[in-house]
This record gives structure tokens, C-alpha cells and sequence, in this order.
């Protein structure tokens, strides 16, 4: 009788679970080099991923014939853009970029600072959106950046406006991951004060100097599905005071909202 190599295997359910390694090997390669931020050897690679450099090396060519990697000098590896270009092609992403761009654009114009949409990606905030202020000197996030979610205040007021059970489980995985985001009471503390207020101004953990001010922006159905923040940069050519500004940021958020057929829902502090 003929052997017939099982395709799936039997999950914690019960129930069949296919396998696809080369697929697997894929998804692996691209997530790890994400959260590597640097271009790889092939070596790197495939030490990161405790592989031999055999098990990786024609996934490593298709990645690149496909476009989701580049060769860079010195025969190391970099994602290219086209995991965010596909994000971007995702109708609910184009939707809210589309509706939020001519806010953004009106919003730095009248508030001489930059200012960026973010969304939620687990336990991580994505970049979807950056318009520059007019200004010379400014502050400007890279379109397309990832950051842990408690160290921004755009990923805070996405946290706070979970649900409890998910706003928990994110929480949890943030504190067993132990990276420095803040203690479990810490978060939890600072998640309540942005679900509470509605919003998070505080002064920024990366920049000094520099005051974010994050607003909810919230879909049809009321929920909060990005977040719009001005990293506020005082300086001597700004027109505006940082209450003009949160003002007339609270102002453009409200409007995406309503764009996005939020309605009765949308921000009102």
C-alpha cells in the first residue's frame, strides 16, 4: 500500500491543521526582519530563525523576485515597501487615508506643526498617514513606522478605547513581554486618564521637548479606529499656542470622524 504523507496535522482543537513550511518559512523571515529594523545577511537571518542557511535560501530569492525584499551592498537584506503598499490597498485603510488627508493637510496648514495617522497592528502602532508641517524646522514621523503600542500616545488612546477583554489581553502580553513599556499599574493607569479625558497631551517619550497631543478618530459604528496626534514643537515661528493647537487637532479628528460617517459618535470633549 502507498504511503500518503498527511498535509495537516491535528490541532489543540481536534481539528485538521494544514501545514505549508515554505509558507511558514516566509512569514517567519518577513516578521523577523521587520522587528530587526536593519538590513540582514543570509547568515543573520537564518540564525535569528535558528535555521540552516539551506532551509532559507530560496525563499530568500522568491521574497526578493517577488518584491517584498531588497539586496542592498555587502549582500544584506531589507523589507521593501510592499507589505505597506499592500496595507494601503486594503479597502478600510484606503478608506480612512482618503477621508483623512484633506483634514491633515487644512490641520498642519493652520496649526504650523506635523501630524500623523496611526493605527493598531496587536501589540503594535502603524504609521498610515504623515503630513508635514509648513514650517522649516519640524517634527515628522517616517510613513510606514512601527512602534511598540504604550511608547506613543497615539497606540495609548487606540489601547484605552478597546474593549476591556481585548484592552486586558494586550496588556498582559505587553507586561510578560517585559519591554520596558511601563508596569502593569503604570498602564493601566495612563490607559484610564486617556479613555477618561478622551484623549492623551503629554510630553513625548522619545523627544524632548516635544508635546503630543493624540485624538481618537472613530468609523461608522462609533468605534475608534485610528488615532491622529501633533507631535507640538514650540519654536519662534510657530503662529500658534499649543491650546490653539489641540484645539483645531480636536476639531480635525471629529471631522475624519464624521467622514467616516461617525456621526453623533465622534469625539466631543
Amino acid at each position: 500500500m502507498a504511503t500518503v504523507t498527511r498535509a495537516f496535522d491535528d490541532g489543540e482543537n481536534g481539528r485538521g491543521e494544514y501545514r505549508a513550511p515554505a509558507a511558514e518559512k516566509a512569514l517567519d523571515i518577513l516578521e523577523f526582519m521587520a522587528a530587526q529594523g536593519e538590513a540582514l545577511t543570509q547568515t543573520e537571518i537564518a540564525n535569528g530563525l535558528d535555521r540552516s542557511i539551506h532551509e532559507i535560501y530560496r525563499i530568500l530569492l522568491l521574497l526578493e523576485k517577488r518584491g517584498f525584499i531588497l539586496r542592498t551592498r555587502g549582500d544584506r537584506f531589507r523589507l521593501s515597501l510592499k507589505l505597506f503598499e499592500l496595507a494601503h490597498m486594503h479597502p478600510p485603510v484606503n478608506r480612512l487615508v482618503e477621508c483623512a488627508l484633506p483634514v491633515m493637510r487644512e490641520l498642519a496648514a493652520n496649526a504650523d506643526q506635523s501630524c500623523h495617522l496611526v493605527v493598531r497592528e496587536g501589540q503594535n502602532v502603524l504609521v498610515v498617514l504623515q503630513i508635514d508641517s509648513p514650517l522649516p524646522m519640524r517634527y515628522s514621523v517616517a510613513l510606514g513606522s512601527h512602534f511598540p503600542i504604550m511608547e506613543t500616545s497615539s497606540g495609548a488612546v487606540l489601547l484605552a478605547h478597546q474593549s476591556p477583554a481585548d484592552r486586558d489581553a494586550i496588556v498582559e502580553r505587553i507586561v510578560a513581554a517585559g519591554e520596558g513599556q511601563g508596569s502593569r499599574a503604570e498602564i493601566e493607569v495612563r490607559l484610564a486618564e486617556a479613555l477618561d479625558r478622551g484623549f492623551e497631551m503629554r510630553s513625548s517619550l522619545a523627544v524632548d521637548g516635544c508635546i503630543n497631543i493624540s485624538m481618537p478618530v472613530r468609523d461608522h459604528t462609533g468605534a475608534v479606529i485610528a488615532a491622529l496626534t501633533v507631535p507640538f514643537l514650540p519654536q519662534k515661528a510657530a503662529r500658534f499656542d499649543r491650546e490653539t493647537v489641540f484645539e483645531r487637532t480636536m476639531a480635525a479628528a471629529n471631522k475624519v470622524s464624521a467622514a467616516l460617517g461617525a456621526g453623533d459618535a465622534a469625539t466631543s470633549l
